[in-house]
């Protein structure tokens, strides 16, 4: 039986996963020449997985000040609500009737 699974695209770097247990953070890894995504770490729910991701990502930043690291907090903060705002966009269908429309 195969298990539902979401994924929800953060970056080219990581997504969050789900399946029926667990949230899982993947990164992005090359293994035998190619492009896979690895667990890296897994949680019982989704606002950890998201709160812990955000911080591993300002761990990684590359600030050497506070004032760099809190304009990377901000950053980082925007990219994961942007992952998770739901974007609707028409079909190519509905985009060519808008155009015939007018």
């Amino acid at each position: 039986m195969e298990r539902n699974k979401l994924i929800i695209p953060i970056n080219n770097k990581y997504r969050i996963a789900s399946d029926s247990n667990q949230w899982i953070v993947q990164s992005k890894r090359t293994r035998n020449g190619s492009l896979e995504w690895e667990a890296r770490y897994f949680y019982s729910t989704f606002r950890m997985a998201l709160g812990s991701l955000g911080e591993l990502m300002v761990r990684e930043s590359k600030a050497e000040t506070l004032a760099e690291a809190l304009i990377d907090v901000e950053n980082i903060t925007t990219l994961l609500s942007q992952a998770l705002t739901p974007s609707i966009e028409p079909s190519p269908d509905e985009a060519e009737e808008d155009h015939d429309g007018e």
